[in-house]
């Protein structure tokens, strides 16, 4: 790792320098790699306050079956449908780049876990039909793919999860793997012949977690041309010293530093992780229903569960403040925020 970063926690910028965050920010193609979109004004408004150009939105529930997954992707379908000044369906690249000029978001379908799918590959040309341009491999635990983060023995990607993803590059459909196993997602890299993504993760050597991946997995990532999002989520992002304090976008600053020493800056970019859908009863649920994610190590409850300055889409301009807190450039910033996404986009999507 580098030289340590030494931010404010809440990240205070010289008034030039707040300035030129909110022009690259407002300039930008700003992507977030990784949301659950609440179909309703509200999330227009966020996500109009925050600059974003284009969110990847975890469509179906990734326990759904394959008919509640479907009933899933035609609610979104027709919400964007019933909103074209806000929102659009982006399937290629050039919709995002219309969404930028339109001062409109684009909506990427991203369903996390392949368990709709059953063992049946044809579904996978339907799930393109109707939008999905990402697809993550498995959530938590094994499905037919291969293994999630939560399980005990990670046993690697399976024979027909090596099928799947020959499938997945074929169509043009971004293999994801932020939930796989270490070697599930090791596995996902090797089989794959397009860049392979991490939406939504962070460094393990920084902050220990189920959740997180070694350097190893972020290396064959960017080698593989991909990218690695950084989620903000207090219990990924918590400080080991200091496990029960909140994290903010200091300790946020700390882990993209992380990634740029080891993996460049052009395989960085940002997957905020924000759940609009979520409540308090649904939180208490997921607390138990995934206990090695909801660790003792960074036990933040519902109040608390999002880093300080980023606990929604309209605060999306932070992010642009702590990249030039960093000392990045111009160009380097827009990579970050869009722009390493939009190139993995452009070489998996036909």
């Amino acid at each position: 790792m580098g030289a340590s970063v030494t931010i404010p926690r809440d990240v205070q910028l010289t008034p030039d320098d707040e300035e030129r965050a909110r022009r690259i920010h407002a300039d930008a193609i700003v992507i977030d790699g990784s949301s659950v979109v609440k179909q309703e004004p509200s999330h227009i408004e966020r996500a109009r306050a925050g600059g974003v150009t284009a969110t990847n939105h975890t469509v179906t529930r990734p326990m759904s079956d394959l008919p509640t997954s479907l009933r899933e992707l035609n609610s979104a379908r027709r919400w964007i449908d019933g909103n074209p000044d806000d929102v659009l369906l982006a399937t290629t690249t050039a919709h995002i780049e219309d969404a930028k000029r339109t001062n409109r978001e684009a909506i990427i379908f991203g369903p996390q876990n392949t368990e709709f799918l059953g063992t049946d590959l044809d579904l996978l040309g339907t799930s393109y039909d109707l939008g999905v341009r990402i697809l993550q491999l498995t959530y938590q635990r094994q499905n037919w793919v291969g293994s999630g983060c939560g399980e005990d023995n990670d046993g690697g990607l399976t024979s027909f999860g090596r099928a799947l993803v020959r499938e997945m590059n074929e169509l043009g459909i971004v293999v994801d793997v932020s939930h796989c196993g270490q070697q599930t997602g090791r596995d996902a890299v090797a089989a794959s012949a397009a860049p392979v993504i991490l939406s939504h993760a962070h460094p393990n050597r920084v902050a220990p977690h189920a959740r997180a991946k070694d350097d190893d997995l972020l290396v064959a990532i960017a080698s593989s041309g991909g990218v690695i999002g950084l989620t903000a989520i207090s219990m990924f992002l918590y400080d080991p010293a200091e496990p029960g304090v909140r994290p903010g976008l200091a300790d946020l600053a700390k882990h993209i530093r992380y990634l740029i020493d080891l993996v460049g800056v052009d395989h960085v970019a940002i997957g905020l992780d924000f759940d609009e859908t979520n409540t308090p009863e649904k939180y208490a649920a997921d607390q138990a229903a995934h206990p090695e994610i909801y660790t003792d190590r960074a036990p933040f409850g519902w109040d608390d569960k999002r880093i300080h300055g980023l606990t929604h889409a309209g605060e999306e301009l932070s992010v642009s403040r702590v990249l030039v807190a960093l000392g990045l450039s111009d160009d380097e910033v827009r990579k970050v925020l869009g722009g390493n996404l939009l190139r993995v986009f452009s070489q998996v999507w036909r």
